[in-house]
């Protein structure tokens, strides 16, 4: 390998998922980098295994659609999930199912997640993306990837930074215009000087990966995640939860699996393999399975976010910014999507100085969605047990005999065990808040930043629940498939790497004017597509038309991340004139400042 260079434009510090997916973005934009792993490998965790349908839209923009689906889990594997006393046991009340409910965008929910993205909610565990990742990101001609080389000091300045990193013993200092902080907090924030707000250890938590073989005992195939809920194990948190990590043959079945489970901070078998697998038994009510540990992790649950995502030229993305509880599966997204919104404005600002100002919308955008993600993955994990088990009763001062008896009560056909069913049918509905949150995985939206907001607000009320597609301002361009070229894409798919979207329809030639006559540092990074009858897309079944929320003589300004950045209703007065003052707007961020009325779209 070649020696680490003196100077590059940027340099990626950690080679976890959020920093690989940066490589890449990176090398998508034609920009040199260096990135730095301390590690030798990537990781020996699984980790996070969800990958929302925005994450998928981004890793297919960078051309790993194919790759991720052929590793991915089949999608009949994790369609549901379910809670269960136990999978075996001796008597009538083992073995038995609570409840379970279609998740993440399998059942009935399929139709909404395939109308909503040319993405589908993918799983694939960490310890299998990263891999595909590195992979890909090392054979980029743009990209220096070192794992093995450690970040040791880090000193910003006006200009960039000085980055000095270990290389075989010995320290070199790499200068960078600009650093992206992907290194899961451990040593680029705390060099900023940068501070985190939020609640910390939580619950300590230790997972066990493992393998062994529960062809027979896996009550439903469907479910990603089994939940126990044992009243021998204090319920939901002490019972812990099993899910298929892969991988899987024809019939999707699984060779490995992780189980997690709360442990008291002072118990000295958290790390004790032996009792850990003994555990895992205890909670799947099977004492003789052949459990082969290949792996114990340890982690404190927190929901913390960075009080400042930027210092100079130097980004804080992913776990560096913020750290979420998994429930909800918004961690590792998040943290991509951070990258989404940064790479793409660093390397318009190396490209051209004058574009730099968009800089400084990327705390202004990605925080509060950090804020947003980290307070409703909390109320997840502090509802998700206790919903559970308060609807059937169970507490964990409960003596386990009379929380026995409560699931005894439950299944009884009495007047109270159909009281408690109905409290429970309850709290499983409640849970859509975890397992079809489709508006916090799709509908994030952007307030402020490099955008034009309409003259009315420009973001929709913020949504859990329910996605709504939009081309208002700040909200992701809705996917709808058009046709051309002896092709179909999505209209995910218009904007080329680095560049925006002008979509239009019936007027395509006077906005193509408008475009050169605006004398602007973004106009020459702006492309016309017009989609429609004569259009370069054709839009077959009038999805586009129905979703675009603008007339036929409008246009809808998307950014490289795929965000609208601007949109007109409809043909202006003077065209050049509406999209030069929006460009202007996008370019020069302003959270607190008055809008000004003649910069707004017709």
């Amino acid at each position: 390998m070649n020696q680490i260079r003196s100077h590059y434009p940027v340099v990626v510090v950690g080679g976890g998922p959020v920093g690989l997916a940066s490589s890449l973005m990176l090398s998508r934009l034609g920009v040199e980098h260096l990135l730095l792993e301390r590690h030798e490998g990537t990781s020996i965790h699984p980790k996070a295994v969800g990958l929302n349908q925005r994450t998928v839209e981004i890793l297919r923009q960078l051309g790993l659609g194919e790759e991720l689906a052929a590793a991915a889990a089949p999608p009949s594997t994790v369609s549901r999930t379910g809670w269960y006393t136990s999978f075996g046991g001796s008597t009538e009340l083992h073995g038995r199912e609570i409840a379970s409910r279609d998740a993440w965008g399998g059942g009935q929910y399929a139709e909404e997640y395939a109308a909503a993205s040319p993405a589908p909610y993918t799983i694939l565990p960490q310890i299998r993306l990263e891999p595909l990742l590195r992979a890909t990101a090392e054979a980029q001609p743009q990209a220096d990837v070192r794992f093995a080389t450690g970040v040791t000091a880090l000193a910003p300045d006006a200009d960039g930074a000085d980055v000095t990193v270990l290389v075989d013993g010995h320290e070199q200092v790499v200068r960078a215009d600009y650093v992206v902080g992907a290194d899961g907090g451990r040593m680029v924030a705390d060099a900023l000087g940068v501070t985190v707000s939020g609640p910390t250890n939580l619950v300590d938590m230790v997972s066990a990966h493992f393998g062994a073989d529960l062809t027979d005992a896996v009550p439903s195939r469907e479910n990603l995640i089994s939940w126990f809920v044992n009243p021998d194990h204090g319920g939901s948190i002490g019972s812990g939860y099993l899910y298929h990590l892969g991988p899987w043959d024809e019939q999707g079945r699984s060779e490995e699996w992780v189980f997690a489970c709360g442990f008291l901070a002072d118990d000295p078998d958290r790390f004790d393999e032996e009792a850990m697998a003994a555990r895992i038994g205890r909670s799947l009510g099977l004492p003789d399975l052949e459990v082969d540990l290949h792996s114990i992790s340890h982690w404190y649950i927190q929901s913390v976010v960075a009080d400042s995502f930027t210092e100079g030229r130097c980004f804080l993305v992913g776990d560096a910014a913020h750290r979420i509880p998994p429930w909800g599966a918004l961690g590792l997204n998040t943290g991509v999507q951070d990258a989404h919104n940064l790479t793409w404005k660093i390397a318009l600002a190396l490209a051209d100085p004058r574009t730099a100002g968009l800089l400084d919308s990327y705390e202004q955008e990605r925080r509060p969605v950090a804020q947003s993600v980290a307070a409703s993955s909390l109320h997840n994990f502090q509802s998700h047990g206790g919903v559970i088990d308060a609807a059937i009763g169970l507490r964990p001062d409960l003596p386990p005999e009379e929380g026995w008896e409560r699931l005894r009560t439950l299944w009884s056909g009495s007047e109270e065990g159909q009281r408690l069913q109905a409290a429970l049918d309850e709290a499983v509905a409640f849970m859509d808040r975890e397992f079809h949150a489709h508006g916090a995985e799709n509908g994030f939206a952007y307030v402020d930043g490099a955008l034009c907001p309409d003259p009315e607000a420009s973001a929709l009320p913020e949504d859990t629940l329910v996605y709504r597609p939009t081309t208002r301002p700040g909200h992701h361009v809705p996917h709808a498939w058009l046709e051309g070229r002896g092709s179909r894409c999505s209209t995910l798919d218009l904007p080329a790497p680095g560049r925006f979207a002008l979509l239009v329809d019936a007027e395509a030639d006077t906005w193509r004017a408008a475009v050169d006559g605006v004398d602007h540092p973004l106009a020459g990074l702006l492309d016309v597509v017009a989609v429609g009858a004569g259009g370069s897309w054709e839009d077959p079944d009038g999805s586009w038309s129905s979703l675009r929320e603008v007339g036929p003589g409008g246009a809808v300004l998307v950014r490289p991340d795929t965000v609208v950045a601007w949109r007109s209703t409809d043909l202006p007065a003077d065209p050049a004139a509406a999209l030069g003052a929006a460009l202007a707007e996008v370019l020069e961020p302003a959270s607190d400042l008055a809008r000004d009325p003649a910069r707004e779209p017709a």
